[in-house]
């Protein structure tokens, strides 16, 4: 971090608009002499490169022939948004299913024409384990013989698409001589599995190597190894088996090791994965091994104590359908029941005589809830992923949440709680709304109260000229009364785009952030941008001093999404922030990289595990 001028940036900011509009204004007008200049700069580094070897094997690891410019095209309407493709079909007998999987590089799903590849891209397809058919299989919701139904293609489109190891995935209907019945195309195409980042600096490193297709089977390794100086160390790694036996059942091994303790978990889980599915539930059994700070009252040295801590966490859920019809609201729309307890239990700890707050209690969980939920996705582009589909969720949730929790030394506290969720695609853009209010009571406290309003929106592809722009912006609200833990709020980094704010507190948090990004109708020698320019705004408020009295606290970052089909790594993200005031200390602070990745943010409509309302 750096201080700067104010002044020195307000000019700045000119030269680069200035910069930018002249850019944009000659790309508007000699787009194609951009392009041929942009395949004579490849034809002369080419030409140069083949000299010797070992250039000719760095320009082959590096580049490969242009591809032809891909552009946003205009949005599709409204009601073209909420149209099943697979309709037309609905009723037919499936009479084959064939699955194809294509290597990582150099494939589409929607062309099925191969591309140009260079050697290193070559070299990872080689490398590359292919996902096997029976993982693909395992994930679909049809069968052979079975009639058709267009909700259960497009939501195993959506299911496939949300793997971790899958890059994009499409389904297509060829029809044969006989209109009963149709053959399914299921097309799929990987994700490059395996990263390695490393960091390292004057005082720490660290590493993560990752695999999230090890064997071509679906499952997930990580280990994470970090190091700060004076010789402290940090280990933790986790396993992930997806979809056991084809019950959509998971399995995750955790372990996490550092100075201050060990924590080691195991959990099996099914979530509603999709509006057809009928059942779900989850345990998980947690060791925590830690260690409990004091100071001694009578030498005044600080000591610890071992902690050694035990959790479970059981849950199962329902859902319901309205009616046996099959048309795709009604299957799209559930009543849904749950039941969750959950326990922490201290195996070992001080005595209350050491841990005078009493913090160490046992306790005991139990929450369920009764919703109805109606869950629907479109297919959008050009959201935050280069021309890739992303699954936009819309629907509506009325859930009635109630339970009760205890601990060890208090009294049984009731709870009652509401949330409703509405999201859809508007004429004027995409909105999604939630709002959720939860109470803790009992005859001898004060009420515990909690209320949470969350907001969210982004525009259709607004055209101007050759670009196109999309604006987003996310509103969140909370508010808590008289905490059983006595929690407060505080402004994280990964609410403000790094805003550094944890050293606030109070029990009312208001957050608001601003993106819009543009993008862009040219290329730069084969790169394309997506620039981001992104506001966030935040206050926080206590009984003393109330929101609207307190201090609005700001940062402001731009960011670029860069893709380059002829480089291996065809996307990444840089960014820049500006921080006019920080808690902490210093004024007009500058940051490198306080966003490293921008993903689509909005909520599911499916009713999930129970939980109270989250504060």
């Amino acid at each position: 971090m750096s201080k700067i001028n104010p002044d020195i940036i307000l000019k700045r900011s000119i030269i680069y608009c200035v910069l930018l509009f002249m850019l944009s204004a000659g790309s508007f007008a000699q787009k194609d002499s951009t392009q041929k200049d942009s395949l004579r700069f490849y034809k002369k580094i080419k030409h140069f490169a083949y000299k010797n070897k070992l250039t000719t094997w760095m320009y082959d690891a590096v580049f490969i022939d242009p591809e032809p410019n891909e552009y946003p095209t205009q949005p599709a309407s409204k009601e073209k948004k909420n149209v099943n493709p697979y309709l037309k079909y609905q009723g037919r007998i499936i009479r084959e299913i064939k699955i194809t999987v294509y290597d990582p590089f150099g494939h589409s799903v929607m062309d099925t024409m191969p591309r140009n590849i260079n050697s290193m891209q070559k070299a990872g397809n080689r490398l590359h384990v292919t996902t096997r058919h029976w993982i693909i299989i395992n994930r679909l919701l049809f069968e052979k013989n079975d009639s058709l139904n267009a909700l259960s293609l497009s939501e195993t489109e959506r299911i496939l698409r949300q793997s971790v190891f899958i890059n994009d995935a499409r389904i297509t209907i060829s029809e044969g001589k006989n209109k009963d019945s149709v053959d399914v195309n299921v097309i799929v195409q990987d994700k490059w599995p395996i990263t390695i980042p490393i960091l390292i600096t004057d005082v720490s490193g660290n590493t993560r190597f990752r695999n999230q297709n090890l064997f071509g089977v679906g499952q997930q390794f990580e280990q994470y190894v970090g190091y700060k100086k004076p010789n402290v160390f940090e280990f933790n790694g986790f396993y992930n088996i997806a979809n056991i036996d084809n019950t959509y059942i998971s399995s995750l091994f955790a372990y996490h090791w550092d100075a201050s303790g060990t924590k080691a978990s195991i959990s099996f889980d099914r979530g509603f994965f999709s509006p057809l599915s009928t059942w779900a539930g989850g345990v998980n059994v947690t060791r925590d091994w830690r260690y409990f700070t004091y100071t001694d009252s009578l030498d005044s040295l600080p000591k610890r104590l071992e902690l050694n801590i035990i959790n479970y966490d059981v849950w199962a859920g329902r859902s319901f359908k309205l009616s046996n019809e099959k048309n795709l609201f009604n299957q799209s729309t559930n009543i849904i029941t749950g039941l969750r307890f959950y326990t922490t239990k201290f195996i070992e700890r001080p005595p209350f005589t050491i841990d005078k707050e009493m913090g160490n209690q046992n306790s005991h969980a139990i929450v369920g809830n009764v919703g109805f939920a109606v869950q629907q996705y479109y297919k959008e582009k050009f959201v935050y992923r280069f021309g890739a589909t992303e699954d936009v969720p819309e629907g509506l949730i009325v859930q009635f949440i109630y339970g009760g929790y205890k601990k060890e030394f208090e009294k049984l506290r009731y709870y009652t709680g509401i949330e409703i969720a509405r999201a859809k695609h508007f004429n004027f853009g995409y909105l999604s709304a939630t709002l959720a209010h939860g109470i803790f009571f009992n005859k001898y406290v004060s009420n515990d109260i909690t209320t949470n309003l969350k907001l969210y929106y982004f525009s259709d592809l607004v055209r101007s000229g050759k670009w196109f722009f999309r604006q987003f912006f996310n509103y969140n609200l909370v508010h808590g009364e008289n905490k059983i833990s006595k929690e407060t709020l505080t402004i994280l980094p990964e609410e403000m785009y790094g805003f550094t704010g944890t050293s606030l507190s109070g029990n009312t948090k208001m957050i608001l952030n601003s993106e819009t990004v543009a993008y862009m109708p040219y290329n730069l020698i084969g790169f394309r941008f997506a620039p981001i320019v992104m506001a966030g705004f935040g206050m926080i408020g206590d009984p003393k001093n109330p929101l609207i009295q307190s201090r609005l606290y700001q940062s402001y970052s731009l960011g670029v999404m860069v893709r380059n089909e002829n480089l291996l790594s065809s996307t990444f993200q840089i960014s820049v922030g500006l921080y006019p005031f920080l808690p902490e200390g210093g004024n007009y602070v500058l940051k490198y990289n306080p966003v490293t990745s921008f993903t689509l943010r909005v909520r599911a409509f499916s009713v999930s595990q129970p939980a109270f309302v989250s504060y």
